[in-house]
């Protein structure tokens, strides 16, 4: 009888054993506290653009964990998400948001951003810095106004990947909580003033007696400038006069200088000169940009044509301030 109870009892303390060994701690895994530190995308003057969920995660336990953080766009203060707006006053841009940098899948409410992040293992705990990169474009075919664009998109969410899905609480083995979770997303973009001026053809008074007298004829200037942007022309002869009062060189030593008069409006019109200034019309023509091209009519009178028989010529510079 004692051999088989002294068997018996072996067996009892070693499933014993075995149960104290599963009731065992396993690794302390981290308690995590993520938080966004920024959340912004900045075009400047282009049409394209990074931007990115900055965040920081403290970990206040023995750390070494793996998990992959995550985010969901918010609610556009303009537009939807699938065309958001920024806006400069009571002007409006398009603008759309990706999560890859080809730019073919668009950041939604639904469809998520990710980054990877791994706490280090510390026995005091660590911390971790690190951002997630979206992208951005600014769609062609618009002609917005110059100035500074902007958008809010409200409960932009930070989270953790779990099962698929972008969720501000993990519960698996990791506990992790997070501060700023939902926060506001801006977006900017710069639009500068800009104008390109194209003289027309060539003032031509044509063939003049030499007994004429107030020769007028005139040409076009076109004008493309930013919409909305206020512009100011200028017009300079070749004698620098400010004024706009010119002459006319003829050919080879001849020293005969027909005066002339550059004039907006019509031939009886204001003189036209060059001090006009990016704030100021001055003596020159005022106008703002439409996003498309701009006619405006330049004349030029010749108060007398009695000088010697020759083709006479001068060089008018167009000056464009905004």
């Amino acid at each position: 009888m004692r051999p088989v109870m002294a068997r018996m009892l072996a067996a009892l303390f070693a499933l014993s054993l075995a149960i104290a060994c599963l009731a065992l701690p396993g690794k302390a895994h981290a308690n995590v506290t993520c938080s966004v530190t920024s959340a912004t995308i900045a075009f400047g003057t282009s049409s394209t653009g990074t931007g990115s969920i900055a965040y920081s995660c403290n970990s206040s336990d023995i750390g070494g964990d793996n998990f992959t953080l995550c985010g969901l766009l918010g609610t556009p203060g303009s537009g939807t998400t699938a065309a958001p707006k920024m806006t400069s006053g009571a002007y409006s841009m398009n603008f759309n948001l990706y999560t890859n940098s080809a730019r073919t899948t668009a950041w939604t409410t639904s469809t998520m951003i990710t980054g990877a992040v791994t706490m280090p293992a510390s026995l005091g705990g660590s911390t971790v810095t690190g951002s997630i990169p979206f992208y951005g474009t600014i769609p062609g075919g618009q002609a917005p106004a110059s100035g500074t664009y902007n958008a809010t998109f409200s409960g932009t969410i930070l989270g953790v990947v779990e099962g698929g899905t972008c969720n501000q609480t993990y519960n698996n083995i990791l506990v992790l909580v997070f501060t700023g979770a939902s926060t506001s997303l801006t977006a900017s973009a710069m639009v500068p003033s800009n104008c390109t001026v194209i003289a027309g053809t060539a003032l031509s008074l044509g063939a003049v007696l030499a007994t004429a007298s107030s020769v007028s004829g005139n040409t076009t200037i076109m004008v493309n400038c930013t919409l909305a942007t206020p512009y100011y022309l200028g017009l300079s002869p070749s004698n620098n006069s400010t004024t706009g009062a010119g002459v006319l060189t003829g050919t080879g030593g001849n020293t005969d200088h027909p005066a002339y008069q550059l004039r907006s409006v019509s031939t009886t019109g204001p003189v036209w000169g060059n001090t006009a200034t990016a704030s100021s019309v001055g003596n020159g023509v005022a106008g703002t940009g439409t996003a498309a091209t701009q006619t405006i009519t330049a004349y030029a009178t010749l108060s007398s044509a009695n000088v010697t028989p020759d083709s006479y010529s001068d060089t008018v510079t167009v000056n464009v301030n905004y």
